[in-house]
């Protein structure tokens, strides 16, 4: 059976509005009961680094269990899926000593990356390593699964990982120059195998301030460009700042970006600032967060070209106050409503860490609408718990992962949140466009039809997390066929672009039925 539907764009915007679900923030009763789960992994600590949606609603959480690699999967409702592993989990030597999974992305194919390092200090190496959506290697990638790389000589840390939409692979992360840390890019193809069409080698080193250079995170545009943000050591300010850096698709540095191809922040004067997390939003500008030593939440907004955006915060930058001081791996998502969330932990309730949530608005304010003034804060056990990766679900409930210590080591653990996300876009009307799209939701392709001639417009579609999965520009004529491709089941948006001006239109639906 086919569905239509009726879409109507304003060449400036249009207004929408949904509110379906439960106080904001509130805990998720639906999610094993309370909305927070725990998992053992190993005898030892278990680290839950990065966590991901599938397409099916599954909850995905890796990191490292003691030296090995893991994964957990969690049906929806938080009880561990059996048909993933043994039991729900996956543990994995890679054969690399002290193997740390940093980053995990899931392939629009279904296939999980980890990335991160290994080796015996201070020799490490990046490693990257595949699997089937079944929990199993994918014996396919690199050597027996895993590829391991050395940039130089010293310590590698790969720390972020990002895919193109080509499948290429990007990771970022940091190479021991022998007196310090300098910002490192790999791109591998879809098989493992370094892509030297990526600066020779498929390698980038890029020296920035006067001492260590990270890479913490890596988002790639609509155009290919590659954005990575971390941070520096400078000596203006004779601390670490924010730094965020755009490659061109071939790995050379961008000089349209910043100075160079490279901005550096320094948000909290006199003091060290960590950016760790990056995200891009719908109408290019970047957004990144981070902490300050000094105890701070911390996020800049950036305009395409590198410039602060004075419309956000003051004067581009926002610093709340969360007490925590020490490292946070501070995680960012975008809601479809352009509303910003942050998760990471703070001491704001407690002697011990907690699970801590903040979301803002469009402006960079506070959301008052969401928890306690805008943030939450969450305590699991007893003794430290620490966030350090966020995921919206399809319906707009928010998880966060991270670890909560037992009193003896580090457990896997996750917390679930209500969340309303609406779409408010407010202006006037001035010229209306009637599309239709058929049918919807799809399978393998459908159509837009404009009641008016699109001319040289823009087509891009977003996935339920607010990542671009497929643009189709130059647009011209009444038609415009979108494919699947290889893109997952699931729901989509679609954003126009015409005479400089955007619309958001609602969602699709890709079914495999």
């Amino acid at each position: 059976m086919n569905f239509f539907s009726k879409l109507i764009i304003f060449s400036t915007s249009f207004s929408m509005s949904a509110s379906v679900y439960s106080q904001d923030g509130s805990l998720d009763p639906t999610f094993d009961n309370d909305g927070i789960v725990t998992t053992s992994i190993g005898s030892g600590n278990d680290h839950g680094n990065t966590i991901r949606i599938q397409s099916d609603g599954k909850i995905v959480v890796a990191g490292n269990s003691g030296n090995n690699l893991a994964i957990a999967r969690y049906n929806t409702n938080g009880s561990l899926d059996n048909a993933f592993g043994t039991g729900g989990i996956v543990t994995t030597n890679i054969g690399c000593a002290n193997a740390s999974g940093s980053d995990f992305i899931i392939q629009l194919d279904g296939k999980y990356l980890i990335g991160g390092y290994c080796g015996i200090f201070p020799s490490y190496d990046f490693a990257l390593t595949r699997y089937h959506i079944n929990g199993s290697i994918d014996n396919t990638f690199g050597i027996n699964g895993t590829a391991i790389t050395a940039i130089l000589n010293a310590g590698d840390q790969g720390l972020a990982l990002a895919i193109q939409n080509d499948g290429k692979i990007i990771q970022g992360g940091y190479t021991d120059n022998g007196s310090n840390g300098d910002f490192a890019l790999i791109r591998y193809h879809v098989n493992g195998a370094l892509d030297t069409s990526f600066d020779i080698d498929g390698k980038v080193i890029t020296s920035v301030g006067t001492a260590n250079d990270l890479i913490r995170a890596v988002a790639i545009q609509d155009d290919g460009k590659i954005v990575v943000a971390g941070y520096s050591y400078t000596n203006p300010s004779f601390s670490y700042d924010f730094v965020v850096a755009r490659y061109n698709i071939n790995g050379s540095l961008d000089n349209t970006f910043g100075t160079g191809g490279i901005l550096t922040t320094a948000i909290i004067k006199n003091t060290n600032d960590y950016a760790e997390s990056i995200a891009i939003q719908a109408d290019g500008k970047i957004i990144v967060g981070g902490y300050s030593y000094s105890g701070q939440l911390l996020l800049a907004r950036y305009m395409p070209n590198g410039s602060l955006d004075n419309t956000f915060g003051t004067s581009g930058t926002i610093a709340t106050f969360f007490g925590a001081s020490y490292q946070n791996d501070y995680s960012l998502a975008l809601q479809s409503d352009g509303k910003i969330l942050i998760g990471g932990y703070s001491l704001l309730n407690n002697t011990n860490s907690d699970f801590t949530l903040a979301r803002y608005t469009v402006e960079g304010t506070l959301d008052r609408n969401f928890g306690t003034n805008g943030v939450i804060s969450t305590p699991i056990g007893t003794m430290d718990d620490i966030a350090t990766s966020i995921a919206l679900q399809q319906d707009g409930k928010i998880v966060l992962a991270g670890r909560s210590h037992t009193g003896i080591n580090f457990d896997f653990a996750l917390v679930r949140f209500n969340n309303t996300i609406t779409t408010d876009l407010k202006a006037f009307e001035t010229k209306a466009i009637e599309l239709t799209v058929q049918p919807n939701p799809f399978s393998t392709e459908t159509m837009l039809l404009s009641s008016s001639t699109l001319i040289n417009a823009t087509i891009t579609l977003y996935n339920s997390l607010g990542n671009s999965v497929k643009t189709i520009t130059n647009v011209y004529g009444n038609i415009v066929a979108i494919s699947r491709d290889k893109l997952p089941s699931g729901f989509y948006f679609i954003q126009l672009k015409q005479d400089n001006e955007m619309s958001l239109i609602k969602k699709l639906i890709i079914s495999d039925n």
